[in-house]
């Protein structure tokens, strides 16, 4: 029987998380690449570390997909690194792991969809890397939305002997339906809502009311600024196992599909703009990366599981 691994050093895990949120950086250059690959090679506990470094990612999502570390302050880039550098060192499946990771009433992981009825008959499907709180009282029916996306189908709320308004809670303001069926996605620093069927009022938490009708989609900032567009039912079809894409830019797509799958996948900005469109079931992943070239002017390199670029072929 093979003797255990010695432990990683404090100090090794900070360098990895150094290292790992480094490579996520869209802006990191060629010369920031080798010397990863040169620390990565210098000692095997370094690359243990840089292993366990994406196998945490993999589980739990501790890093946002397509991390765009320019658009986060100091602060945040800190505390994700200490996240990091933590999970690191712990025991993989250790109880205090998971401890780090803030609980949630439901959430799902990275690829998972769930779909939930709520107490009042509200259905509630929650796409790829979302957590949700619930808090049913005599007032009001509050499903506030951690992180992730949410498709909402509200119910009648028919054991209540009064009516109970229903409201979606976002970083960046409330909203409540009115007899509705809506999508809410909460994205770096603004909320997208969709309304498919009845209305949804729309309250920021810094700017004037509005109220968007059936085939309306906005996204909003804490002002409430953001213009109004149709919404396109194609956005909620993850509920069915798909992601759909009408002459979407590589880069985009890549984006959406990135969100399905663990670690780190991205383009070469010189394909970021080819257009790609079809129905793609996200069960498998890998066989959409797969079926790239066939279509496109590209190919698709792994340097592990986690770490994909598609490159101009």
């Amino acid at each position: 029987m093979a003797s255990p691994q010695p432990r990683i050093s404090p100090e090794v895990a900070r360098q990895a998380a150094n290292w790992h949120m480094l490579m996520l950086d869209a802006a990191v250059s060629p010369a920031q690449r080798d010397a990863c690959s040169r620390w990565r090679a210098a000692a095997p506990e370094h690359e243990r570390a840089w292993q366990k470094a994406l196998r945490v990612q993999a589980q739990l999502g501790l890093l946002p997909q397509q991390l765009a570390m320019g658009t986060l302050n100091r602060e945040r880039r800190q505390v994700m690194k200490q996240m990091l550098a933590l999970a690191i060192v712990a025991p993989l499946g250790y109880v205090g792991y998971r401890q780090i990771v803030p609980q949630y009433a439901y959430a799902t992981g990275v690829g998972q969809h769930k779909q939930l009825t709520l107490a009042d008959g509200t259905l509630l499907d929650l796409n790829t890397d979302t957590a949700v709180d619930v808090d049913f009282d005599a007032r009001q029916r509050l499903i506030s939305l951690r992180r992730g996306e949410i498709l909402i189908e509200s119910g009648p709320d028919s054991s209540s002997p009064r009516h109970r308004p229903l409201r979606v809670a976002s970083k960046q303001g409330q909203m409540e339906a009115l007899g509705t069926r809506f999508l809410v996605r909460q994205r770096e620093g603004a909320t997208q809502l969709a309304v498919f069927e009845g209305a949804v009022l729309v309250t920021p938490s810094h700017g004037p009311r509005q109220t968007l009708a059936a085939g309306q989609q906005v996204t909003f900032d804490g002002r409430g600024e953001g213009a109004v567009a149709p919404a396109r039912e194609q956005d909620s079809q993850w509920t069915r196992g798909q992601l759909v894409a009408d002459e979407m830019p590589l880069g985009e797509f890549l984006g959406e599909l990135g969100r399905y799958r663990p670690g780190w996948l991205r383009c070469q900005p010189e394909v970021g703009q080819l257009l790609i469109s079809g129905a793609f079931q996200l069960e498998n992943t890998d066989a959409i990366l797969a079926a790239l070239p066939a279509t496109l002017p590209v190919q698709v390199d792994y340097l592990t599981r986690y770490w994909v670029t598609v490159n101009k072929r």
